[in-house]
């Protein structure tokens, strides 16, 4: 399903997000990387070693760049079919030493740069009627460690901004999906290199892209699955008494 297919993948210059680039393109898809280092983005390429990946230097916190990045896009390929919100930093500082600058320098990325990238590829996918948007979660908000404030607040925001981006289109019934993804603990800088190879979970990105026996136009996936919320008691009882009535 991802063959000649255009796929955006932020942050492509590293970690998970080069790795989806590489799989991507191994698959037949052409790939878009985007990112603020233009050496690494260039050696993404290198690793690649096909025409089916090209890149735009950019800043995803600034949505003018995004969308100047988008009509060039268009312009050369005419549609935007996937996107994958993956670029995001970890400040690891502590909330009382985080100046305002390094604050608002997480929220700009972490969150303003998946909200940037959503409002600036949506109107090129309703009007071609596809689109797929998997936006990087974590599970972060959950349980927050210590010195990770910024990080976590930013990927609680993401289960909320996900939903309510879907919200917001859902009445145009159109072949559109907003997911969120959380592969879980990678193997990257972020992660100071500990947890599972970035590649394992480019492989997990393929599958769940590939898929179309999903519940919903608007999932959470974990690893290649999709996730679904333990129901209360209350919704047990619910869904118990409403097969009695049957």
């Amino acid at each position: 399903m991802i063959k000649d297919k255009v796929v955006i993948v932020t942050g492509a210059g590293s970690g998970l997000g080069r790795e989806l680039a590489i799989k991507f393109t191994n698959a037949g898809a052409r790939v878009i990387g985007l990112g603020r280092n233009v050496d690494k983005l260039k050696k993404t390429g290198e690793i690649i070693e096909n025409s089916l990946y090209e890149y735009f230097t950019v800043d995803v916190s600034n949505f003018k760049q995004i969308k100047n990045a988008c009509d060039d896009i268009i312009l050369n390929h005419g549609h935007i079919d996937i996107l994958f919100n993956n670029a995001a930093i970890y400040p690891k500082i502590n909330f009382l030493d985080e100046t305002d600058e390094q604050w608002q320098h997480a929220i700009n990325i972490n969150l303003n740069g998946v909200a940037n990238c959503c409002k600036a590829i949506l109107p090129i996918m309703i009007k071609h009627n596809y689109g797929k948007i998997y936006n990087l979660g974590s599970w972060a908000d959950m349980a927050p460690i210590a010195n990770s404030a910024a990080y976590s607040c930013t990927k609680g925001a993401i289960h909320s901004l996900t939903k309510a981006i879907y919200a917001d289109i859902a009445h145009l019934n159109l072949n559109i999906e907003v997911h969120e993804w959380i592969p879980g603990h990678l193997k990257t800088q972020m992660s100071e290199f500990t947890g599972m190879e970035p590649s394992i979970a480019a492989q997990w990105g393929l599958e769940i892209v590939n898929r179309d026996n999903i519940s919903s136009k608007n999932c959470i996936f974990t690893n290649n699955q999709e996730w679904h919320p333990p129901k209360s008691l209350k919704q047990k009882l619910k869904l118990l008494l409403l097969f009695w009535k049957k």
